[in-house]
């Protein structure tokens, strides 16, 4: 686990950034930029941190709503924006929804199983792929967006907007190397959540 594995992104050209907020279950350790969902009991909780991608049934809503990236989170020993001490179970978190046209960021891109990092190239852009947890390197490679394709109704979806290089120019432009990865996170209807 790593904090601000998925980021916000604002272009140049603007963009809005809605926040949500639950509360916290007991016993979590998430950090901010990391997935979360919130489950039926309407407390927020993180999909597991293993290799598989963050599937819609990793929280209670079938429809998938209710779930986005984290704006700050309990884990490593975190202190609560709020209250000044540490996190405490139904502490309020705010998340970053997803369904809403906002575009997040990532440097973390793996291959095909989530084994290993890539380069992402311009061929990436308008392609819908999974948001898996990298477990491989010390620490783990963290979130982040996954070469395997996004299935409808069972993955949430990062679909792929831009490509940029170190300086985040987009490649298309500078044909520099890829480095970050642009993306809208899409669920399982499409619709706002």
């Amino acid at each position: 686990m790593a904090a601000r594995d998925i980021m916000p992104f604002v272009s140049p050209q603007g963009g809005t950034l809605e926040v949500r907020y639950g509360s916290m279950t007991a016993s979590e350790t998430f950090e901010v930029g990391e997935p979360v969902n919130i489950v039926n009991a309407g407390t927020i909780t993180e999909p597991p941190d293993d290799v598989t991608q963050w599937i819609i049934g990793d929280g209670d809503n079938p429809d998938g709503t209710g779930w986005g990236i984290a704006c700050y989170g309990p884990g490593a020993s975190n202190i609560d924006p709020k209250t000044g001490v540490a996190f405490a179970t139904g502490a309020e978190i705010a998340y970053w929804p997803g369904n809403q046209g906002t575009l997040f960021i990532t440097d973390n891109f793996f291959a095909a199983g989530g084994g290993s990092a890539v380069v992402p190239l311009q061929t990436d852009v308008g392609e819908s792929y999974q948001i898996t947890y990298g477990t491989f390197g010390t620490p783990d490679a963290g979130w982040g967006v996954e070469q395997t394709a996004g299935v409808a109704g069972v993955d949430y979806q990062a679909i792929v907007t831009d490509v940029l290089d170190s300086q985040k120019a987009p490649i298309r432009l500078s044909g520099n190397a890829g480095v970050y990865v642009v993306f809208e996170l899409v669920g399982a209807t499409g619709e706002a959540n």
